[in-house]
């Protein structure tokens, strides 16, 4: 008995170790009691399972030993790296990431602590596979593998399993498996089901990432990093109130580009590039985010339908990016080449690591880093970032003007970002922290003179929309209408139709969010 409880007091180790570290780094509020209760809980279920473990040989035990430092390494560095805990979201977005960008991740969020955590974990397993249960038959056996499923139930039926970083990993891969194979697209799309009610010939629709609109000068930031954009402010349709659905791209992209909607109600799903290519036009595609193949990711799905499509950062250096101005060259040369066309830039914008989103000559702010805290380094490469996006889109705007054609350009970026807003003491996103800011994107238009605007096209700067109908409102103001479109849900129409704006996990954003609203 005495050897069992010993044994007991060892794996307590990893557990003790992870709220000591995490006492020592980070702020106890972030702590959430159904996160402690959850520990203390699966952790009887692993004392079940090493005791179950204990009458085989030391295979098992090693097995049991790496499953449970596994957990509490997982749980504690991800409190540490993004303050949560690591949750299905967090999974999306190690699933969407590219080797680069997990790179990228690990160079932000990596830090002395977190290293000597790992460390702390290696010790740890080494010391708890040494030990075992004294198991006396196959019915102690029985009754291990009983208490660890009895627990496991206990935790699922409590909903406290919600805090278990291996639930949120199976859940978060099946959730993004389930995404890939249930995405379908109808890419037949019979020319009767159009409605072609204008002759304009380019549209270059601009995809920004991680762009909040709260960090740009021409909506009210107190900084001058969007000069160029102010300088055709004049020319420009400004809408300083449309959110994005989701915080996350693999979720917010797919509903900007088709017919999905929060409600995600019809049977039949059609994208915005097979619509324009159904209506006669060119269609091409320029990325400057790594699709994690051309086939299986939902994005990269849409941009294969375009007639040609060009991925800018396949083999990149692991110590290298590459910047959204390698986009230009061929950008130019598609609005040379006959015909109507539509075409799609992904922009790699103002994703993190953020000072790798610009180059030297766009350091306008922190050049003199010395002496600034975290906070005000990030600040500073954010602000960079938008600045030579600035740089970016205004590029785009005045090539296009230059082409001499009946034209459009919609820029939005697929969500926001925080940064140290009301408040809090981080910058990204979370799921499991959501902000205001997360959610506050750019949504502009720029059109040329000779451009054809539909009959009913109104201009309300301060609409309350949702991206998730981008597929609509682009349809509508462009002339080319699929029967799937309802002109009710674009934002440039006068039978627009405002609803509640339900952003992730049905949250109401104008109730929720409401003392941070515009």
């Amino acid at each position: 008995m005495i050897k069992n409880f010993k044994i007991i007091l060892v794996l307590s180790f990893p557990l003790l170790c992870k709220y000591l570290f995490l006492t020592l780094f980070i702020d106890w509020k972030l702590f959430d009691l159904q996160d402690i209760v959850e520990d203390v809980v699966f952790f009887i279920g692993v004392v079940f399972l090493f005791y179950a473990a204990s009458i085989k040989g030391n295979g098992l035990i090693n097995l049991v030993s790496l499953f449970y430092v596994s957990y509490v390494v997982l749980e504690t560095v991800s409190y540490m790296a993004i303050s949560s805990n690591f949750s299905s979201s967090f999974m999306y977005l190690l699933l969407e990431s590219n080797k680069g960008e997990l790179n990228e991740f690990v160079s932000s969020y990596v830090s002395l602590p977190i290293v000597l955590f790992f460390i702390v974990g290696v010790v740890l397993f080494f010391k708890i596979k040494k030990y075992k249960f004294k198991v006396f038959g196959f019915k102690n056996v029985i009754v291990g593998v009983l208490g660890f499923l009895a627990v496991c139930f206990g935790l699922k039926y409590t909903g406290f399993i919600e805090s278990n970083v291996y639930h949120n990993i199976v859940r978060g891969v099946y959730g993004y498996v389930d995404l890939q194979n249930n995405t379908k697209f109808n890419e037949n799309i019979d020319s009767q089901d159009l409605v072609i009610t204008s002759n304009n010939e380019v549209l270059v629709f601009v995809l920004g990432e991680s762009t909040v609109r709260t960090h740009m000068q021409i909506y009210g930031y107190k900084r001058e990093n969007t000069p160029l954009l102010n300088s055709i402010k004049d020319s420009l349709f400004i809408f300083e109130n449309v959110v994005s659905s989701d915080v996350l791209t693999l979720k917010a992209m797919p509903k900007i580009l088709t017919s999905i909607d929060v409600s995600n109600k019809q049977e039949e799903q059609y994208n915005i590039v097979e619509v324009f290519n159904a209506a006669g036009y060119n269609t091409y595609w320029l990325s400057n985010q790594r699709p994690i193949s051309y086939h299986d990711n939902v994005t990269s799905k849409i941009a294969s339908r375009s007639k040609e499509f060009k991925f800018f950062n396949h083999n990149i250096d692991k110590h290298s990016t590459t910047l959204d101005g390698v986009l230009l060259p061929d950008y130019s040369e598609i609005l040379k080449k006959p015909g109507k066309k539509a075409v799609f830039v992904r922009l790699i914008g103002t994703h993190f690591d953020y000072n790798k989103r610009y180059p030297e000559a766009f350091k306008k702010y922190g050049k003199e880093q010395l002496n600034l805290s975290k906070e005000e380094k990030i600040l500073n490469h954010y602000d960079n970032a938008v600045y030579y996006n600035d740089y970016i889109v205004h590029t785009l705007i005045d090539k296009l003007k230059g082409s001499g054609k009946k034209s459009a350009l919609v820029y939005l970026s697929d969500h926001g970002e925080n940064l140290y807003d009301e408040g809090t003491d981080f910058f990204g996103r979370n799921e499991e922290r959501l902000t205001a800011t997360m959610f506050k994107i750019p949504f502009l238009l720029w059109t040329s003179n000779n451009f054809e605007y539909p009959k009913d096209f109104q201009y309300i700067p301060n609409r309350k929309f949702m991206a998730d109908h981008t597929y609509e409102s682009v349809g509508h103001v462009f002339g080319v209408l699929h029967k799937s479109m309802q002109v009710e849900h674009s934002i440039f129409s006068s039978k627009f139709k405002p609803r509640n704006r339900k952003v992730v996990n049905a949250i109401d954003f104008d109730k929720e969010f409401v003392k941070q609203n515009d």
